[in-house]
């Protein structure tokens, strides 16, 4: 699990494509996704809810819901195929080698047992060889999260905690793993805003002091902006659009990308719009565009061809018709 990978990246998701049999028919939640995470950098996919964001990383983890399965493209970890590894070293992957922060801090935690007996846990488990002593590791942890009194809360269990309190634990718990990588599926959704910020800004912290690498996922692109140094636009189970997130932000060349752009306005606080049309149902598979019907830009070819791939340099990427600087 520990070969270095030959072009560098952590993480790198070819093609990856998800089906999940429901009662109703099949579901193709993720139909071609391509995405690389390197060591140390900051990686944030924002789409509308349906657009594939969570399903990405339970691709990532290899946890399906049930009737799904990872039924195209490849999931490898420093070079080697996720899809491939045993038990044993699935269940030393997720945790010693990739750790999640859940959306709902609170029911992510364990209701019977303590913060300080879930963080030790978690510590012990995913840690061979250390010469830390697990109980400290946890009051400091706390105390690196901002908690004043941290003794008080080890001894809490999680129907005491408020949610942006439980959700500096949940990081706590990610971080006791010793991740070179975390997940954090929307970990802001439900906390008011200045909890927003505060959680946003202590998880930004705490991942660049210990030089893990972040993706991080949202529907709320002011979140993502404030944390992720690469953004990726999902939308119908692909990424659209993903480079450097200064060029995102101010000159993204998909239309969808636009359009998120045009819905909150990140200079100012006016009353988000919304994109005209809905996004498309995924119990259908999409050869062509599957923004098209949405797209003020659409044109015949969009209507006859499979979406193009644009390398634009600099790890950035475009699926459209249209191509790079489109105005």
């Amino acid at each position: 699990m520990n070969s270095g990978p030959a072009n560098g990246a952590l993480l790198t998701l070819s093609g990856v494509e998800v089906a999940i049999n429901t009662r109703s028919g099949p579901v193709h939640p993720l139909q071609g996704v391509d995405l690389q995470v390197f060591p140390g950098e900051t990686v944030g996919l924002v789409g509308e809810s349906g657009s594939g964001k969570s399903m990405t990383l339970r691709s990532i983890l290899r946890l399906m819901p049930p009737g799904g399965a990872i039924t195209g493209g490849t999931v490898k970890w420093r070079d080697r195929s996720v899809l491939d590894l045993d038990s044993d070293e699935l269940q030393t992957y997720r945790g010693a080698e990739v750790a999640m922060i859940y959306q709902n801090p609170v029911t992510a935690l364990d209701p019977m047992l303590s913060v300080e007996r879930q963080i030790v846990d978690a510590f012990k488990a995913n840690r061979e060889v250390s010469d830390v002593v697990p109980e400290e590791f946890a009051r400091d942890a706390l105390r690196d999260l901002e908690f004043g009194n941290p003794d008080a809360i080890l001894n809490r269990y999680p129907h005491q905690l408020s949610g942006g309190m439980a959700q500096r634990v949940n990081i706590a718990l990610a971080l006791a793993c010793g991740p070179s990588l975390i997940l954090a599926d929307e970990p802001t959704t439900g906390l008011d805003m200045t909890t927003q910020v505060r959680v946003l800004d202590l998880l930004e912290r705490q991942v660049s002091a210990r030089n893990a690498a972040l993706l991080f996922i949202s529907h709320d692109l002011r979140a993502v902006s404030r944390v992720a140094r690469n953004i990726g636009i999902m939308y119908a189970g692909r990424v659209v659009e993903i480079g450097p997130r200064e060029r995102i932000l101010t000159e993204p060349s998909h239309p969808y990308a636009k359009a998120l752009l045009e819905c909150v306005d990140l200079r100012t606080d006016e009353r988000p719009r919304s994109i005209p049309g809905l996004v498309p149902r995924m119990t259908e598979e999409y050869d062509l565009c599957a923004f098209r019907d949405r797209c003020t830009s659409r044109m015949a070819v969009c209507d006859e061809e499979p979406l193009p791939l644009h390398e634009l340099g600099g790890r950035r990427r475009l699926l459209c018709h249209l191509g790079p600087n489109n105005g």
